[in-house]
């Protein structure tokens, strides 16, 4: 009988309490709250003409560490950050097309991101536009081939 016992004690049976073959649960981790920042929008429209000008980045309140997006007409450069907001040159080349162009561009600083739409108006043509370098403005009257009129009323 004593060994009916020895086997009973060494097959368990145990409530798993005080059992040392029960491993102790790990705890479960507590999440860390991640740091969200601001996502913020700003639009800014730019005349047709080559031109530049320098934007306040509203709601960013530490320095640009780094900028994305961008285009070959369009060149941004943060300023220095001293204190307040931080601040942008844009500059974009002539827009010669008729259609408007636009390009966005995202700020990073610290947590917060800003996300700078720039939009283009296109060349209107004419006096109402930017000035197309192949447009040749001379005072002579249009040439016409020989035998047609033209606007001049010129043979």
């Amino acid at each position: 009988m004593a060994a009916f016992a020895c086997v009973s004690i060494s097959c368990g049976g145990g409530d798993g309490q005080n059992d040392p073959y029960t491993p102790t649960p790990t705890p479960t981790p507590t999440p860390q709250p991640t740091i969200k920042g601001k996502h913020l929008t700003m639009t800014l429209d730019m005349p047709a003409e080559a031109s530049e000008n320098v934007i306040t980045l509203k709601g960013l309140s530490d320095a640009v560490s780094r900028t994305s997006g961008g285009a070959s007409w369009l060149i941004v450069t943060p300023l220095s950050y001293v204190s307040g907001a931080p601040q942008a040159k844009v500059a974009v080349t002539a827009n010669l097309q008729s259609e408007a162009r636009q390009q966005d561009v995202s700020f990073f600083a610290a947590a917060d991101t800003l996300v700078l739409t720039v939009r283009q108006s296109g060349y209107k043509g004419g006096d109402g536009g930017v000035d197309n370098p192949y447009d040749i403005h001379t005072d002579q009257p249009a040439y016409a081939p020989s035998g047609q009129v033209n606007s001049t009323g010129v043979k």
